[in-house]
């Protein structure tokens, strides 16, 4: 039987004259017509133009060298697109992908593709293991028959327009490490058992079975998340955020040894912050913005030390802010994600995995972070990333807490829009990597401590409308700064070295001399000031870019999370 076995393929790979199996390439000449121009993928010619033309040569194509098949089918960023920049809606004929028996990984993103359908095509194809279908115009629903995709491990549906919702089969999946199904139109609960992973004892450098990354953000998914939700020892990232759900954050972590951010926020959650969160010892990034919280902060949040971001605003938490804050690192600690015993993510082989998480751009390799409108790539297998507390919009009382000053590797802190009273402490002065600083709408009082002048590398500073007093710095990184960022308090002053000031309106006499001129220095500040305005109140946008098949640069906008209004 081996013997006949081995005779077949050879007799087969002898047939294939051109170096690729003929149906497949007749498959791949079919998917190029579906682009109405013809001038796409010029490698991709029929024997008619070039009887030796080999597929397995051709761009977007990668062929396995010992059987000859097509495993890798990567037709990304190939818009297909008209005189005037649009995007032609185009079919896909799903049934062409029965003609490649070892198709393992299909990337199909970032096209202008439709007509999502299962049946007849993708929900056969068992040996899939990635799949990138996301930044198309796909609708529709999802079937339960993609459970039958028993290999899938990476699957990213984002950026379509799918609706319905996710099929129980879906969550029964037994090799899928990566979902991705943001930014769509899916409704109705989410499956339990969706969180849950496959028990298993985990080893040093391997994770337990199960979802490593869940992202069903910026949907329509409402209703609670049941009492018995729990996170499962494999899950490292869950996003949640832009939803509808209501009711209480469950209280029941009990394998969630290896999560490391968690996002709940934009959505309708109610009461306080489970006391079991704080026992999630790897948890790296908490975001919870937008939501109704409420309740005071208990301190226990501050067992959570290895928190690098923390972003509680737009709540309504009471009460004062806890001192132990400094017990927290808020540090670029370096980030695991190839190897280590904590965060680790290897997603059964995925390639690679891109989509916008917890403020940040992540890919596998590469995580983009976005600071002050500037973006900084970290390749490889470990992140340092941007430390950033941000407890804005609530209803904080009482004064700022000096031990605040001893989180020296912060990057980001906003107090703003509460009702805190006090002085600004002193201690600020050790926030050496401090980048933005907001504490702005409150009660403060008291003059700006001119030990500020030191943090160098502060570019974001706005303490308007309070009450504070005194003259305000002028040195170092605060000659740059100017009336919008201390407006709203009458009895503080700065001095024309805050070279942003407006110089003083001209004598009428004068005025009346100079009529017809223009006034180059004035034109020049005023326009200045105009453009940092429009800047600071628009979205901070930042641009992705990406490679097409071709190796040509791809650029994309990405809405990038800010912390409050000034990142």
């Amino acid at each position: 039987m081996i013997l006949v076995g081995s005779t077949l393929v050879l007799v087969q790979v002898l047939v294939n004259t051109s170096g690729c199996f003929r149906e497949e390439k007749r498959s791949l000449l079919e998917l190029k017509t579906a682009y109405s121009n013809h001038s796409l993928l010029p490698s991709w010619v029929d024997d008619d133009d070039d009887p030796n033309s080999d597929c397995c040569d051709w761009e977007c194509v990668e062929c396995d060298p010992s059987s000859g098949y097509v495993f890798n089918l990567s037709v990304s960023n190939i818009r297909d697109r008209d005189a005037y920049g649009r995007c032609f809606s185009t079919p896909f004929n799903w049934s062409l992908l029965l003609t490649f028996p070892q198709l393992t990984i299909l990337d199909l993103s970032h096209n202008c593709f439709q007509n999502f359908v299962c049946q007849g095509g993708l929900c056969q194809m068992k040996q899939i293991e990635e799949l990138y279908l996301n930044d198309n115009n796909f609708e529709g629903t999802l079937d339960p028959l993609m459970g039958n995709m028993t290999s899938l491990r990476t699957l990213d549906l984002s950026h379509n327009l799918l609706s319905g919702s996710i099929p129980a089969s879906m969550a029964m999946m037994p090799s899928l490490r990566i979902l991705n199904m943001g930014h769509n139109n899916f409704s109705g609960s989410i499956p339990v058992n969706m969180f849950e992973g496959q028990a298993t004892s985990a080893v040093i450098f391997t994770h337990p079975i199960g979802l490593h990354i869940l992202d069903l953000s910026h949907n329509k998914f409402s209703g609670h998340l049941p009492s018995s939700f729990t996170i499962s020892p494999s899950l490292v990232f869950i996003n949640l955020k832009g939803n509808d759900l209501t009711g209480k954050i469950p209280n029941y972590y009990p394998g969630g040894d290896n999560i490391v951010a968690i996002d709940f926020s934009d959505n309708n959650f109610k009461g306080h912050i489970p006391e079991s969160i704080y026992s999630l010892k790897s948890l790296t990034f908490l975001l919870l913005a937008g939501n109704q919280l409420q309740e005071q902060l208990s301190s226990g949040i501050c067992e959570l030390r290895n928190l690098q971001i923390l972003d509680l605003s737009r709540n309504k938490f009471t009460g004062s802010i806890p001192s132990c804050f400094n017990n927290i690192a808020f540090q670029d600690v370096n980030f695991v994600f190839s190897h280590g015993k904590r965060a680790t993510v290897t997603p059964g082989g995925a390639k690679r995995y891109s989509t916008q998480i917890f403020g940040f751009k992540y890919r596998m390799g590469e995580i983009q972070v976005i600071t002050k409108g500037s973006s900084r790539s970290y390749e490889g297998d470990t992140l340092k990333i941007m430390s950033a507390l941000d407890l804005s919009s609530n209803q904080l009382t009482g004064e700022i807490p000096r031990e605040l000053g001893d989180l020296s590797s912060l990057h980001t802190l906003n107090l703003s829009h509460n009702r805190l009273t006090g002085s600004i402490p002193e201690s600020f002065h050790n926030l050496q990597n401090i980048e933005s600083l907001d504490l702005s709408n409150n009660t403060l009082s008291g003059e700006i401590p001119l030990n500020l002048q030191d943090l160098y590398f502060l570019e974001i500073f706005n303490v308007s409308y309070n009450n504070l007093s005194g003259t305000a710095p002028e040195e170092n990184q605060f000659a740059n700064f100017d009336y919008s960022n201390y407006e709203g308090n009458p009895f503080l002053h700065w001095t024309n070295s805050n070279r942003r000031i407006p110089p003083p309106p001209a004598p009428l006499d004068k005025r009346k001399k100079d009529d017809s001129a223009v006034d180059f220095a004035s034109f020049y500040w005023t326009f200045s000031a105009s453009y940092v305005t429009v800047l600071l109140a628009l979205e901070l946008r930042t641009i992705n870019v990406s490679f097409n098949c071709f190796g040509d640069f791809v650029w994309k906008p990405v809405v990038i999370q800010k912390f409050g209004k000034n990142l």
